[in-house]
């Protein structure tokens, strides 16, 4: 099955890493935000990168943040002002072993939650409000937290009619912050390769 549209937020400072997360290298791949992208095409009829701009060594389409902050918030903004479709999928670049089978299991979820415009994944760790579809319709309310300077995900999902997922392996959420984290998630892969 093929859905409308993903948006792979890349547009974070990558503080915690001491350079862009999503230009590092990936499994076979020139940079994580390439990794990403490939592995969301098969699955959505559209895919973008969300960034401050193109700043990507690969041909992809990119929505551009509208506004001078920086924040997933000012991202959100500027991505349900520019998808033409209902629902967007959302995924943070730095979660590489979100899959197919949890997106799938997030689309399902609009069928028993109708009345929600937010539909987020859960762990044990809490809500994950960059692995979630989002309605276009949530264009003003997100406008309005910008106005008001509010920049977090959550208060946005405490706010509308949202729904929540929850998915027990904790270790699909895993995010690539630190050299640290970077470098295990890869050691990793390499032994599962190997294996």
């Amino acid at each position: 099955m093929s859905w409308d549209s993903a948006v792979i937020f890349a547009g974070g400072k990558s503080s915690r890493m001491g350079q862009d997360k999503a230009l590092l290298p990936f499994d076979g791949y020139a940079t994580l935000a390439e990794y990403q992208y490939r592995r969301l095409l098969p699955l959505f009829e559209q895919v973008w990168l969300s960034a401050k701009e193109d700043k990507f060594p690969f041909e992809a389409p990119v929505i551009p943040d509208r506004y001078e902050e920086s924040s997933p918030i000012v991202a959100l903004a500027s991505v349900l002002a520019t998808i033409r479709s209902d629902w967007v999928f959302v995924l943070s670049v730095d979660m590489p072993q979100v899959d197919a089978a949890l997106i799938d299991r997030l689309y399902l979820t609009r069928r028993t939650e109708p009345e929600a415009r937010a539909i987020v994944a859960t762990s044990s760790m809490g809500s994950e409000p960059l692995c979630a579809l989002y309605h276009r319709d949530l264009l003003p309310t997100v406008l309005k937290q910008l106005d008001e300077g509010k920049h977090r995900m959550r208060s946005l999902i405490a706010t509308v009619p949202s729904a929540e997922l929850f998915c027990a392996r904790d270790e699909v959420f895993t995010n690539l912050n630190t050299p640290e984290e970077y470098h295990r998630l890869l050691d990793e892969k390499g032994s599962a390769r190997a294996d």
